[in-house]
């Protein structure tokens, strides 16, 4: 597989890992080519959050990766949207929860709004999501503190976020 990315937890001492959790996550772009973020607030057993992260969660046991996917982006952003293509894997560690991430990442393009279906704890947590030039998303995951959660989100975010770049300046910016 390209693209596929390893990133231990250098933040939390580790232990043990116990289980693995499949997500999908998306690059989401609007009509202007600008790239969908969660800005996330809230105060957990890893402290205080804080930060930006691609919308995205759990894979279902019986949903395809894209199902997953394109129903995430519905549930967190409120769009239907359509896959342009797959970007890629990042295998991460979150040690203070013992958990080991895979991550599927994907590029999408948003088709229209039909309103979030947000968890509980979704709505608690998301303060806004916001879509920015791709620059400017990458500068704010770049301007994360090299700390806590949001640094592991910072690693797991911005090699994809790069990428990403790559594509919509080579296929949608500049045709």
């Amino acid at each position: 597989m390209k693209n596929v990315f390893y990133f231990k937890d250098n933040i939390y001492s580790f232990t043990y890992i116990d289980h693995r959790r499949i997500t999908v996550r998306a690059i989401l772009l609007n009509e202007k080519n600008e790239v969908a973020l969660l800005h996330l607030i809230k105060d957990d057993l890893f402290g205080h959050r804080d930060c930006y992260e691609t919308p995205g969660g759990g894979k279902r046991k019986n949903e395809t990766f894209h199902e997953g996917v394109i129903r995430e982006v519905k549930e967190e952003t409120g769009y239907q949207a359509k896959i342009i293509k797959f970007l890629a894997k990042v295998e991460d560690f979150y040690n203070l929860i013992h958990r080991n991430n895979i991550n599927y990442y994907y590029l999408l393009k948003v088709d229209k709004y039909v309103g979030t279906d947000l968890e509980e704890y979704e709505k608690e947590m998301f303060k806004e999501i916001v879509f920015l030039p791709i620059e400017q998303a990458i500068k704010i995951m770049n301007e994360v503190k090299d700390d806590g959660v949001g640094l592991l989100v910072k690693q797991r975010e911005l090699p994809v976020l790069e990428l990403a770049r790559g594509y919509i300046f080579e296929h949608l910016i500049n045709k």
